[in-house]
């Protein structure tokens, strides 16, 4: 029948096509399975009927070959990685073994995790990874149950947490977890709420999305009922709802760049827990504003010049605070590897030397900075 896909196990793979320099050198994406149960109308799983998985002794013969040939970064697309956990509890075993036998030479294996469904056996096994091998992608999205339910997200919002939390303190995995801005009826005070409960978990790293309009996509039903108002464009993100003005979507959108390049690039943790203190999204929005402000820019801010820009606002918003705002702020920036003497910083200074901040083994750069 024209067409209809090939059942998985006839499907070549195509890593043959790489020298194994071009392999030990890159990230390779790798799928154990296609399609996703879910029906989330954001995403174009949706359409998927289900989740169907590769044939799984061949698979990790692949990641064997892979492994052979030098590839240490492997990068799951799987949409449901942990949907069926003795498939899982395989793969992450092939890993374990490689680490075992090679821990002067590891991996690292990254996978998009369920954030509800974590056994106790599934846990046992990411307990065992050492740090700096192991990352961890997780979808909530959004904590409302009223939007969840509107888009056809099923997702235990109590579970997904405590699994949340217990990653955090009872493994060394590296957390991605991902919101979403813009979805129909949620309002910038329900995104606010969720966003506080997210940072109260303590993830490594929160990627703010703001809501695309990815062709085929069930999200279009909610166009006309909730005023969704789309760029025509790619990559057609939201512009307006009628719940969020186009202006404060804009300011949205603002917020994630900063929130990328202040809390997600891990070089100013001890600044950032002053920054957002009890009130992470208000606090953090409002800094977004006045950098919006003083700068008109979302790009090209230096690393040197965000600090002097990071102590410009904590002067004239926290000034009872302000030594130890700047205390947290000299030490974040040594750390990260900075090397000019600031204008604020004193003269008997004693903090440790600059350190260059490098990936470390197989670790990528950003990730070792949250882990270190």
């Amino acid at each position: 029948m024209a067409g209809k896909q090939p059942p998985l196990e006839e499907l070549a793979m195509p890593y043959a096509e790489y020298t194994d320099e071009d392999i030990a050198k890159r990230y390779i994406y790798v799928e154990a399975s296609r399609g996703c149960p879910f029906k989330c109308e954001f995403c174009l799983s949706a359409l998927d009927k289900t989740a169907w998985p590769f044939p799984l002794d061949p698979f990790l013969d692949a990641l064997e070959q892979l492994h052979r040939r030098g590839l240490r970064v492997f990068k799951f697309v799987d949409r449901t990685f942990n949907l069926k956990i003795d498939t899982s509890i395989r793969i992450l075993e092939f890993f374990l073994d490689k680490l075992n036998k090679h821990p002067d030479d590891p991996v690292f294996a990254h996978f998009e995790l369920i954030p509800d469904h974590l056994p106790d056996k599934l846990k046992e096994r990411i307990r065992e990874f050492p740090p700096g091998t192991l990352q961890f992608e997780i979808g909530i999205q959004t904590f409302d149950p009223e939007v969840q339910s509107r888009i056809s997200r099923r997702q235990d919002n109590e579970r997904a947490d405590a699994n949340i939390r217990w990653l955090r303190t009872e493994s060394t995995a590296h957390l991605h977890v991902d919101l979403i801005a813009g979805l129909p009826g949620e309002t910038i005070e329900t995104f606010g709420r969720g966003f506080d409960r997210l940072v109260a978990m303590n993830p490594h790293e929160i990627q703010f999305g703001i809501l695309k309009r990815l062709r085929g996509t069930p999200i279009i039903r909610h166009t006309e009922p909730w005023g969704l108002r789309f760029n025509p464009d790619p990559p057609y993100n939201i512009l307006a709802t009628n719940v969020i003005a186009f202006a404060d979507m804009q300011r949205l959108n603002r917020f994630a760049r900063y929130w990328d390049i202040v809390a997600n690039s891990g070089r100013y943790p001890r600044t950032l827990a002053r920054l957002l203190d009890t009130q992470p999204f208000v606090r953090f929005l409002a800094f977004s504003d006045w950098l919006y402000a003083r700068t008109g820019q979302t790009h090209a801010l230096a690393h040197e010049r965000l600090v002097h820009l990071l102590h410009e606002y904590a002067c004239a918003q926290f000034a009872p605070q302000k030594t130890d705002f700047e205390d947290a702020l000299l030490a974040d920036y040594r750390g990260a590897g900075g090397r000019t003497r600031l204008d604020f910083e004193p003269a008997d200074s004693i903090l440790p030397p600059p350190r260059a901040s490098k990936r470390t083994g197989v670790t990528p750069s950003r990730q070792a900075r949250h882990l270190s």
